[in-house]
């Protein structure tokens, strides 16, 4: 698992800033990714408390100091990549107030009956479409994942 997130990681160094997924093979090391997550670490919005690193379409790393809202993903699934820090990501359950965010997107401010899974680095999680999920942080700590976006086989 962690060679997959160095993987996606390297990319993020290697193709600009853009929104197409490689048509080509792409390695970096892990190395690559330490360097990835302090220059994300530096970049945190501090009102926010994140700093997101977009890769391709498909792919992007979160660096992240504080808790989010819950969200739903109408469309895709999440495969997530626990690259470094600590947290817990609650999956399932019921959004709380949620609204439509943009198209496929449901945001919401937490979740009810939902699972916790402490998580660290090297843990991996698949959250799929319309399942509610939300990302916590404890104060003073931080949290780094790789998501990729996937479109489940119907």
């Amino acid at each position: 698992m962690v060679r997959i997130a160095s993987l996606i990681i390297l990319l993020a160094a290697i193709v600009p800033l853009q929104a197409a997924d490689p048509t080509t093979p792409i390695y970096w090391s892990a190395e690559k990714t330490r360097e990835l997550i302090k220059e994300a670490a530096a970049k945190v919005n501090k009102d926010t408390g994140m700093s997101p690193q977009r890769f391709m379409d498909s792919a992007f790393m979160m660096y992240r100091e504080k808790s989010s809202g819950s969200e739903i993903h109408t469309g895709s699934a999440d495969f997530i990549i626990v690259n470094d820090g600590a947290g817990t990501i609650v999956i399932g359950g019921t959004i709380v107030n949620g609204k439509l965010d943009r198209p496929g997107e449901i945001r919401g401010d937490s979740i009810e009956g939902g699972t916790p899974h402490a998580v660290k680095a090297g843990d991996t999680l698949y959250v799929p479409k319309n399942v509610a999920h939300q990302f916590q942080v404890t104060a003073g700590r931080y949290l780094v994942y790789t998501v990729v976006k996937m479109t489940p086989a119907e």
